[in-house]
C-alpha cells in the first residue's frame, strides 16, 4: 500500500491542490470546483496527463456523480447519508465507501478487499488526509472520491451554531 498525503478542506475549493507521497514529493493534482450542475473536479498526474474526473450530476440529500477514468465513464457515485454515518456506492465498479464524516476516518471496499483507507493526520505544516491505497492503478479515482467526501466533511464544520440570548428589563 502506497501513502499518499492532500491538505484537508483544499481539494474541494476551486483551483488546484497537489497530493504527495510520504516524501512530500509532488505526486498529483487535483483541479476543479463543485457547488452547480455539471461542475468537475479532475486528477492530473505531475506530467499533465488527464487521469480521472468526477462530475456532479444530481443535487440534493443524495447527490449523484459520474466518475471517468481516462476520459472513459466507470461509473456513477451515489451518497447515503446516515446521521454521521457515510455510506457511498459505485455500483458498477463493485465500490462500497464507509465511514465517518465528522473524523474523515472512511474505507473503500471491493467486496470484501479494502482498496483504500482514509484518515486525518496532524503533520508539522498542517493538517492533512491521510490515503493508503492498495494500488497505483486505484490512486486517481479514490483521489476524486476523496474530493467528495472533503466537500461534505467541511459542511458539517461550516456551519456555526448562533446562540440567541433574550435578556429582560423590568425597570
Amino acid at each position: 500500500m502506497r501513502t499518499l498525503y492532500a491538505r484537508k478542506y483544499r481539494m474541494s475549493h476551486q483551483g488546484a491542490t497537489t497530493v504527495t507521497d510520504k516524501n512530500f514529493d509532488t505526486i498529483y493534482l487535483v483541479v476543479g470546483k463543485w457547488g452547480r450542475h455539471g461542475d468537475v473536479l479532475s486528477v492530473y498526474a505531475i506530467s499533465g496527463e488527464l487521469l480521472a474526473e468526477i462530475r456532479q450530476v444530481g443535487f440534493g440529500i443524495f447527490p449523484r456523480f459520474n466518475l471517468y477514468f481516462k476520459h472513459r465513464f466507470i461509473g456513477k457515485l451515489r451518497r447515503y447519508h446516515f446521521g454521521k454515518k457515510d455510506l457511498l456506492v459505485v455500483k458498477e465498479l463493485n465500490w462500497f465507501v464507509v465511514g465517518d464524516i465528522y473524523s474523515l476516518n472512511y474505507r473503500i471496499f471491493k467486496g470484501r478487499t479494502q482498496i483504500m483507507q482514509l484518515h486525518e493526520v496532524l503533520l508539522a505544516n498542517g493538517r492533512f488526509l491521510q490515503l493508503k491505497i492498495d494500488s497505483v492503478h486505484h490512486e486517481p479515482i479514490c483521489l476524486c472520491i476523496v474530493a467528495i467526501l472533503n466537500y461534505f466533511a467541511q459542511k458539517p464544520a461550516g456551519k456555526v451554531k448562533k446562540v440567541y440570548e433574550i435578556n429582560f428589563n423590568f425597570d
